[in-house]
């Protein structure tokens, strides 16, 4: 296969998924018009040098903040990437304009928490070519996870976004995928050095001084209380 090429299939994918994802976008099938035709198919192992382009703008596109919170595999990513595609956990979504690679997502069937046995789609991973931007590509993808959902028999969606990704945001929300949860990280190193002085007595002073100090009202709280004393007199 050539390394621009999307035109493989794979035989031994589950037939359901292949009548479901290996067709044209929803929004091309439709009749909009679109300036490319976008399809979206489940990744074979002969797709990995086509998931390992379409990767390296994936790093770009999250910059410093996603290498902070997610550092990229680099010697064994094409191992890591057979793995997934192996999972019947997991699904890779390729998809193809004009028969070139355009953008992927990663697919994974999970629950919110260990306690829970509610499952969903859990998206990740979703870059969209540069050269193919704007073109319904975000949304075939997006189209393909719904469908795989259903095949799987889960009502919900859900999608990790940097919140520097400003765009992407705007993306999802426009979808009507709603904030959940805050996503918080931490180097162990720098909470030791916090969990250390959190414990020390110059620590412990400055937040009983701080706790001890007058609170500074807001200018609608001042506002608030002029109102309220009006309507006492």
């Amino acid at each position: 296969m050539s390394r621009g090429s999307c035109d493989v299939f794979a035989p031994c994918l589950d037939q359901r998924y292949l009548s479901w994802l290996s067709r044209p976008s929803a929004s091309r099938s439709r009749g909009q018009v679109q300036q490319a035709s976008v399809t979206t198919r489940p990744a074979t192992r002969s797709d990995i040098p086509l998931l390992l382009a379409l990767w390296d703008e994936l790093r770009e596109a999250a910059g410093r903040t996603g290498r902070t919170v997610s550092p990229p595999a680099s010697v064994d990513l094409p191992a890591r990437l057979l793995k997934v595609i192996a999972d019947p956990t997991f699904l890779i979504v390729l998809a193809c304009a004009d028969d070139k690679p355009a953008g992927l997502a990663v697919m994974q069937v999970a629950t919110p928490d260990p306690l829970s046995d509610h499952q969903h789609i859990h998206l990740s991973h979703l870059v969209v070519s540069r050269t193919y931007r704007r073109r319904g590509v975000g949304h075939a993808l997006i189209a393909a996870a719904a469908d795989f959902a259903t095949i799987r028999g889960v009502d919900r969606l859900t999608v990790g976004v940097l919140p520097s990704l400003r765009e992407s945001n705007r993306f999802f929300a426009r979808l009507g995928f709603a904030p959940a949860a805050t996503y918080r990280i931490a180097q162990v190193a720098g909470l030791r050095r916090r969990l250390v002085d959190s414990r020390s007595p110059v620590f412990s002073s400055l937040v009983r001084r701080r706790a001890a100090m007058p609170r500074r009202t807001t200018s609608a709280e001042r506002s608030g209380s002029r109102v309220q004393e009006q309507v006492r007199h």
